[in-house]
């Protein structure tokens, strides 16, 4: 576990109460009548349960006694060493390694979808399409509003003019830009989606996600230990692949199954649960294939991966020994392969353990409490050692060392969220990809630059700050540059956060005219041959006195309203007075 991520959760040790994956989908959760297995009438005492082989419902024989001729997997043979790939060798600054997962080809997509809508949802008068410098300034703001903490309140606050606001939201876009950006934020074809929607109900930000989804598999290579758990984006819109898990803090939304190094926390591949595809039969042994699909990158990779009881059994394990990889997990109570000696029952002694060995798994039974037990299955053990001072089995420690990985990237991301409440839920899945993006990005720094900032505790927030303000600096110099007749408070955020408006003044105007040469008058004829060295205010032309143009700006202060007024009908500048009533 790394010292320089403040937001590390701290996992307390193993107890009965941790549970597996909650949900209300029938087609991925077993009864809990099948979880429960009454036990008042057995009777087993201390003696029975010490023997030297059990045997489960299945059949299954697990003897006593640990095999020697196992073979102990050697997991420093064939590793790569952790850390970011070749990938990302050209990452320069804090930017780039956050385009490392959110790329330019991405971007360029959701650009053309998203004017694809703002052509559709404006007139034919109204065609200022949105720009790339305006896209990664809308994200720039989402990351700032969000590492403020100001995800969930009400949008036209950030732009309010209070000392308790941010200048930085009004000086790099209007608010109404922003948000007429937002609502067109879109991430596919909308032309050909009810198509696509009767094969596919992520099709409206599947292609999207797919190139994300590349990303994460290539831009790390994670250390010896991986988890696998699942994440809720809280949503309560309308969406046909919503879940409800009420233990979760969001209680609904959309679930997404993650595979995270339980070294770095950085997130190496997920996918969404969207249920039956149309037309797909019902499905079986879901934890099961989520958990193959997931760990497809690193098949042959001799890793370990930590579990819960929605996903472990004894099947997966052997299909993953097959793939040189292990597995430590919790079971379910329900699981055929259990002797019932390993079940929970009042005569066994809290704190004692039972060990089973079959082939290359290893199965513990722990007492935490009377009448309980906890089910553990290893392939990456095989021998009974338990820690002498907690009495509890290497099992269970293993376990409880990278269980909470998946965990505490959720907790990272909520902690500093870009999601803001919506309708529509393929926005919800964006701003969860830029909050698993950030989140990367910064993982692939610190492993880039490991002196960044070391001594400092806040790390992290430090470096949203800077990604937010690199996505929004373009911004603001096209702003401070070439923006006319902004408002005064406007111009006044500007100054603050370090990007005033830079316009000449007419005794500039005047002072590059004397020392500059004569020329000829860009509006009249050659034949005249006019010569001056007057220059035009605005496109620095040269013009003479007869197409000179003066242009009064009056501000009224009370009202904050800038009219122009033409003295001469043409098409140059001179002077600009400024007069305040």
């Amino acid at each position: 576990m790394n010292n320089w991520i403040e937001e590390d959760s701290e996992v307390d040790d193993f107890t009965d109460e941790q549970s597996g994956s909650e949900t209300e989908n029938d087609e991925s959760q077993t009864s809990d009548a099948d979880d429960e297995i009454g036990l008042e009438d057995l009777k087993l005492t201390e003696g029975s349960t010490r023997k030297s082989s059990y045997t489960s419902k299945s059949g299954m024989i697990w003897s006593s006694i640990p095999s020697t001729s196992t073979k102990i997997n050697s997991f420093s043979d064939n590793i790569e060493k952790s850390g970011p790939t070749k990938l990302t060798e050209n990452v320069a600054s804090i930017e780039d390694a956050f385009i490392c997962l959110m790329s330019e080809k991405i971007m360029q997509k959701i650009l053309i979808y998203s004017n694809m809508e703002y052509d559709r949802s404006v007139g034919l008068d109204e065609k200022e399409e949105i720009t790339m410098m305006e896209l990664k300034a809308s994200i720039g703001i989402l990351l700032l509003a969000g590492l403020l903490g100001r995800s969930k309140g009400n949008l036209r606050s950030l732009w309010r003019t209070s000392p308790l606001e941010s200048p930085i939201f009004k000086a790099t876009i209007s608010r109404d830009r922003f948000d007429k950006i937002i609502s067109c934020l879109r991430f596919d074809d909308k032309r050909t989606r009810e198509e696509r929607k009767q094969a596919d109900k992520f099709t409206a930000i599947r292609e999207i996600w797919s190139d994300f989804q590349d990303k994460l598999k290539t831009c790390y290579t994670p250390g010896l230990d991986l988890t696998i758990d699942e994440q809720l984006l809280g949503f309560r819109g309308k969406c046909p692949f919503r879940q409800f898990i009420p233990k979760k803090p969001d209680k609904y939304g959309l679930k997404f199954w993650l595979c995270v190094d339980a070294e770095s926390y950085c997130v190496l591949n997920a996918f969404p649960y969207i249920g039956r595809q149309p037309g797909q039969e019902k499905q079986k042994h879901i934890g099961e294939s989520v958990v193959l699909e997931l760990l497809k990158p690193f098949y042959g990779s001799n890793r370990n991966v930590t579990m819960d009881n929605f996903f472990t059994s004894v099947p997966l394990a052997k299909n993953l020994q097959t793939k040189n990889l292990t597995l430590i997990g919790t079971l379910r109570k329900n699981k055929p392969e259990i002797p019932i000696e390993f079940l929970s029952n009042k005569t066994r002694e809290v704190g004692s353990s039972l060990f089973g060995f079959e082939d290359n798994l290893t199965l513990v039974s722990f007492v935490p409490k009377n009448n309980k037990a906890v089910l553990l299955l290893s392939s990456k053990h095989h021998d009974n050692q338990v820690d002498n001072k907690t009495g509890k089995p290497v099992i269970i420690l293993d376990y409880n060392k990278t269980k909470g990985a998946v965990d505490t990237v959720d907790q990272m991301c909520h902690k500093y969220t870009v999601k803001r409440g919506t309708k529509r839920w393929p926005l919800c899945i964006f701003y969860g990809m830029i909050d698993i993006a950030a989140l990367n990005a910064f993982i692939l720094w610190k492993a880039k630059n490991p002196e960044w900032n070391r001594n400092k505790r806040y790390q992290r927030r430090l470096f949203l700050e800077e990604l937010g303000l690199s996505l929004i600096t373009p911004l603001l110099d096209f702003r401070s540059k070439n923006s006319k007749f902004l408002h005064k408070d406007i111009q006044n955020a500007l100054a603050i956060v370090g990007h005033p408006i830079t316009r000449r003044n007419s005794e500039e105007s005047n002072e590059d005219s004397a020392q500059g040469k004569r020329k000829r008058c860009s509006m009249c004829e050659t034949s005249k041959d006019r010569k001056t060295s007057t220059k035009c205010y605005k496109c620095s032309a040269f013009v003479c006195n007869e197409h000179k143009l003066i242009t009064i700006i009056i501000e009224y202060q009370a009202s904050r309203n800038i009219f122009s007024k033409n003295l001469v009908n043409d098409a140059h500048f001179e002077f600009v007075f400024s007069i305040v009533i």
